[in-house]
């Protein structure tokens, strides 16, 4: 696992970069570029990382971490399964703002990298727990009960693909139109067709 931070200006350099490489992508950005924006030195730098790619794994890192944290919050609340929906888009929304097709091309595309090894990696981590809770919810009636749970994890690992597909990211704005396009095909596809709201 790629080490988190321990300093201030560390972070200040994983928010920093971040930033640049969610507008930009990782391969147009450079160490220099993230040093100055973040105001550290490069010495500062390659004392937290490596190289840009460990420092591209850490940001993504951090967000899992920080997705996953929020999605099991959402969860734990004691409100209807459909608004718990509702907060997981409004969480989507929030991750995907922003985010530039050259950011997905660099990490799915480039194989030398190993981002899309640790996205897939942590996809899998993330896709077992709300698989977990998928399968609560059907017995509970929440999603329809005449769908298959394996189908439901073959639209998620698709959804990936989706994501990536150059067809599909020319025929919107930018990718987070995309992202919330499959994001709300997905989730009120496997609502009930009557509301079940009043039950948890």
């Amino acid at each position: 696992m790629t080490a988190q931070p321990d300093s201030s200006k560390s972070l200040d350099i994983l928010n920093t970069a971040r930033q640049l490489f969610w507008k930009h992508g990782i391969r147009r950005v450079s160490v220099e570029e993230i040093c100055r924006e973040a105001g550290a030195s490069k010495m500062t730098f390659y004392r937290s990382f490596p190289n840009k790619i460990e420092l591209a794994k850490a940001m993504l890192q951090k967000m899992f971490d920080e997705s996953m944290n929020e999605y099991s919050a959402i969860m734990a609340l004691d409100i209807p399964f459909e608004e718990k929906v509702q907060k997981q888009l409004l969480l989507k929304f929030k991750g995907a703002r922003g985010i530039s097709a050259e950011l997905v091309r660099d990490i799915y595309s480039n194989q030398e990298w190993g981002l899309r090894e640790y996205m897939e990696r942590r996809t899998e981590e993330a896709l077992k727990v709300i698989m977990n809770d998928f399968a609560q919810a059907q017995q509970k009636g929440w999603i329809r009960q005449d769908l298959r749970l394996d189908f439901i994890l073959f639209l998620f690992h698709r959804m990936q693909d989706w994501i990536t597909n150059e067809q599909l990211l020319a025929s919107y704005p930018d990718t987070q139109d995309l992202i919330m396009e499959i994001t709300n095909f997905f989730f009120y596809g496997i609502m009930p067709h009557e509301s079940k709201g009043h039950e948890r």
